[in-house]
C-alpha cells in the first residue's frame, strides 16, 4: 500500500501541467516612506479635544453612530471567514449512526431469489482532508486573516473620519453662534443709530434718505440673524445623523469658546514619516496587499497535486443487538491524489485573476500613501496660513473699528454724510464676522492635523 502511494504521488509530480508565467506587481519604494527613528506621538481623542460638550457628543457618537455598527458588523464577518479559512488547516471528525432496509425482487436479485438486506452502522469518519504540501490551505487561511485584520484598521479609519466630522460640524455651530452674537450685538446698536437719526430728521439735522438708509441697515441684520439660525438648524441635523441620537437627548455640559477649541500647535510635525504607516488606513491598504500576496500563492499552489484523506472506523451488523459484537468492526482509508489536466483553463484564469487583485492592491497601497503625504501636507499649510490671516484679521479689525469711530465723530460734529458712516460700520461688521470665520477655519485645519497623523490611541 505504501509502494503504490509513492508510486502515485510521483507520477502526479511528474506529470504537472507547467504554470503560463505570471507577472505580478511590486511596490513603488518611492512612495514608501524611509525609516525615521523619531516619531509623531498623539494624544488620545479625549485628551485632544479639551470641550467636554464635544467630548460628549463623539462618545455618544461612539456608541449610536450607523457607520460605527456596519465596520463592527464587517469586523465580526471577516473574523468568522477566518475562522472558517482556518479550520481547513485542521482534520474533522464526524460521528454516523445510520441504519439501511432494503429488498430486491428476485427477477432483479442475482442469485434469482428475493433479497432483503438490514443493515446497522455506528462509528466516526475522517471526511475528506486535504494535506497542505504546497501551502494552498495556509496562504488562503493567511489571505483571510490579513482581511479580517484590515476589517478593524478600517473600522479605526471610519472611526477617525467621524470623530473628525463630529468636531467640524461641532465647531461650525460654535462659529454661527458666536457670529449670530455679534450680529445681534450689531444690530441692538443700528437700532440706536436708526433713533438717533429719526431724532436728527425731526431736528433738520438729517434727511429721509438717512432715516431709510438706517432702517434697511436694520433689516437687513434681522435677514442675516433669520438666516444664520437656519445655518445653525441645518448643522445641527447634520450632528445628529453623526450621533445617531437627537441632540436634545443628550445632556450636554457647557461648551467652550471656540478660540479655546483644539491646538496642534505643539505638536512635533517634523518628522512623520513612521507615524504615516500607523495610520488605519494605510494599515488597511497593507494588509489588503498581504492577502492579495496570499491569494497568489494558493492560485499557484493549485497547479500541484492534491492529496486528500478519507477515513472511517465503526461497527455494522445487520441486526440492531450485533452492532457492538464481536467482528463486527469495520472500517476504510482511502488516500486519493488529483492533479489538475484540463479544464479549460479555469486554473490559469484563477491565477490571472489573484495577480491582477494583486496589482490592484499595490497601486491602492501606494495611492493611499500619497494620499496621507498630501493630507499632511494640506493639514500643515492650512493650519500655519490660517496663524497668519488671523493676525493680519485682527489687525484689520481694529484698523476699521478705529475707522467707525472716526466716522462717527465727523456725523456727530456734522463734518461728513451719513453714508461714511454706513459704509464704516458695514466694513467693521464684515471684518469681526470674517474673523470668526477665519478662527473656525483654524480650528478646522487643527482638526485635520490631527486626522492626518492617524489620530491617537
Amino acid at each position: 500500500m505504501r509502494n503504490v502511494l509513492a508510486i502515485a504521488i510521483a507520477a502526479a509530480l511528474a506529470g504537472c501541467a507547467p504554470m503560463k508565467e505570471t507577472t505580478t506587481a511590486t511596490v513603488d519604494q518611492t512612495v514608501v516612506p524611509a525609516s525615521n527613528k523619531m516619531q509623531v506621538d498623539l494624544p488620545d481623542w479625549q485628551s485632544f479635544f479639551p470641550d467636554a460638550q464635544l467630548n460628549v457628543l463623539i462618545d455618544a457618537a461612539l456608541s449610536n453612530n450607523r457607520d460605527l455598527r456596519v465596520a463592527a458588523a464587517r469586523i465580526s464577518e471577516t473574523r468568522a471567514q477566518y475562522g472558517i479559512a482556518r479550520a481547513d488547516r485542521f482534520p474533522s471528525v464526524d460521528m454516523a449512526v445510520g441504519a439501511t432496509r432494503s429488498s430486491t425482487p428476485a427477477s432483479i436479485s442475482p442469485s434469482g431469489k428475493r433479497f432483503d438486506l438490514t443493515k446497522g452502522e455506528v462509528g466516526f469518519s475522517l471526511p475528506s482532508y486535504e494535506l497542505d504540501l504546497w501551502g494552498r490551505i495556509s496562504s488562503l487561511n493567511e489571505a483571510a486573516l490579513a482581511t479580517f485584520l484590515s476589517s478593524e484598521a478600517n473600522a479605526k479609519a471610519v472611526q477617525l473620519a467621524l470623530i473628525g466630522d463630529i468636531a467640524n460640524a461641532y465647531y461650525q455651530l460654535l462659529e454661527l453662534e458666536d457670529r449670530a452674537k455679534l450680529l445681534t450685538a450689531t444690530k441692538d446698536n443700528r437700532a440706536e443709530w436708526l433713533s438717533l437719526v429719526e431724532k436728527r430728521v425731526v431736528s433738520g439735522l438729517a434727511n429721509e434718505i438717512d432715516r431709510l438708509q438706517a432702517q434697511a441697515v436694520v433689516d437687513g441684520l434681522v435677514r442675516d440673524l433669520v438666516e444664520l439660525k437656519r445655518q445653525h438648524s441645518l448643522v445641527q441635523n447634520t450632528l445628529s445623523v453623526l450621533i445617531g441620537v437627537p441632540l436634545n437627548n443628550l445632556k450636554l455640559p457647557d461648551a467652550l469658546p471656540l478660540r479655546q477649541q483644539a491646538d496642534t500647535s505643539g505638536l512635533r510635525t517634523d518628522t512623520p514619516s513612521l507615524r504615516l504607516l500607523q495610520r488605519p488606513d494605510v494599515q488597511a491598504a497593507e494588509l489588503r496587499l498581504k492577502a492579495a500576496n496570499a491569494n497568489i500563492e494558493a492560485a499557484r499552489a493549485a497547479f500541484l497535486p492534491r492529496i486528500a484523506l478519507t477515513a472511517s472506523y465503526g461497527t455494522a451488523s445487520n441486526e440492531l443487538n450485533g452492532l457492538f459484537a464481536n467482528n463486527s468492526e469495520s472500517w476504510s482509508f482511502v488516500p486519493q491524489i488529483t492533479l489538475p489536466i484540463f479544464n479549460s483553463g479555469r486554473t490559469q484564469a484563477n491565477l490571472d485573476v489573484a495577480a491582477a487583485r494583486q496589482v490592484s492592491a499595490v497601486a491602492d497601497y501606494e495611492k493611499t500613501l500619497q494620499n496621507a503625504f498630501k493630507e499632511v501636507a494640506d493639514a500643515l499649510v492650512n493650519r500655519t496660513s490660517y496663524d497668519v490671516q488671523i493676525v493680519s484679521q485682527q489687525a484689520v479689525l481694529s484698523g476699521q473699528k478705529e475707522r467707525l469711530r472716526l466716522a462717527t465723530l465727523r456725523y456727530q460734529q456734522g463734518l461728513t454724510g451719513y453714508i461714511d458712516v454706513l459704509d464704516a460700520q458695514r466694513d467693521y461688521q464684515t471684518a469681526e464676522q470674517q474673523l470668526v470665520s477665519l478662527v473656525r477655519a483654524q480650528k478646522v485645519a487643527e482638526v485635520a492635523v490631527f486626522k492626518s497623523f492617524g489620530g491617537g490611541g
